[in-house]
């Protein structure tokens, strides 16, 4: 590999190309470093030059990047931070001096389960910390954190690439949950109850069926879903006035039980339980302010557990 004179680089052609990935538009992204689109445009042609590609591309929806710049993408932003951190001067993240803005993604289950708990520690240790939280879902959540709308997600996802950090925070299993007048709550469930009985269904997208019809073989019995609600919060509340009974998890249905006089059952039938993870983009891997926050978020899982 040939070696490069380090003293010839003019790192602010880093700096443009980072502006470059973030705006997909040379005028954007002269704006966004200060300066004027020619210097911009000049400070392209000498990346070009210096990496032998093209970079970017014009496209009906902008400057497109071509697989080396997307590949460039992070070790750039990388660089980049480190340089930040080498000239900046810190006595690492003081919760109760801070004034920090932490953007993360909670699914709908992780928002019930985490954020009373997060928000309190939160407000006790970090006065001035502000806590921004997005909607986020098993689909959604790798994709927010590489489109950079948030720094860490909570919830149930696919294994990330290996770019992004997961730690498993604990396993979620399920109950069955139904008002007390249900004769089902009397009488117990058998795998051939639970298939005959009428059944809520809690879907984000408003699918009929979900997580738990996809486990049961082809042939076997089938669940008969008469009601699907597009959020855990209406569970509940459906159950009440219905004879339906819903098996969710168990963090979701037994605070609700308790404030609405539901009965839990354990399952008839096996269900495996789900993962919930915290993820994150490696480059926060290192700080502290980072680390904090993953440290709250490990410590109401164990709470949880």
């Amino acid at each position: 590999m040939q070696k490069i004179n380090l003293a010839s680089i003019d790192l602010n052609l880093l700096v443009v190309f980072d502006a470059l990935i973030a705006e997909r538009n040379v005028t954007r992204a002269a704006s966004r470093v200060g300066l004027t689109q020619p210097a911009a445009s000049h400070a392209l042609s000498r990346l070009r030059a210096l990496f032998k590609d093209q970079l970017f591309v014009r496209s009906p929806g902008g400057m497109a990047p071509t697989p080396l710049a997307l590949e460039l993408a992070d070790p750039v932003r990388a660089v980049l931070e480190g340089v930040e951190t080498l000239f900046t001067e810190s006595d690492g993240f003081q919760p109760d001096q801070s004034d920090r803005v932490f953007t993360i993604g909670l699914s709908d289950y992780a928002a019930f389960v985490f954020l009373p708990g997060l928000a309190a520690r939160i407000e006790r240790a970090a006065p001035n910390v502000h806590l921004v939280v997005r909607n986020t879902s098993h689909v959604l959540g790798l994709s927010m954190i590489e489109a950079d709308e948030v720094e860490l997600i909570v919830g149930n996802f696919p294994d990330p690439p290996g770019h992004m950090s997961t730690e498993l925070l604990f396993h979620e299993d399920f109950v069955c949950a139904m008002r007390q007048g249900n004769p089902a709550a009397h009488t117990g469930l058998t795998a051939e109850t639970y298939f005959e009985l009428r059944h809520l269904n809690v879907s984000l997208h408003g699918e009929p069926h979900g997580y738990l019809d996809h486990l049961v073989p082809p042939r076997g019995p089938h669940r008969h879903v008469s009601v699907t609600a597009g959020h855990f919060l209406m569970a509940p509340f459906v159950l009440q006035t219905t004879d339906t009974i819903a098996t969710e998890p168990r963090r979701i249905m037994e605070p609700l039980a308790e404030m609405m006089n539901l009965r839990l059952m354990p399952p008839p039938v096996e269900i495996p339980p789900f993962a919930v993870t915290q993820i994150w983009h490696r480059r926060y891997n290192a700080d502290p302010g980072h680390q904090w926050l993953r440290a709250i978020l490990h410590a109401l899982a164990r709470s949880e557990t």
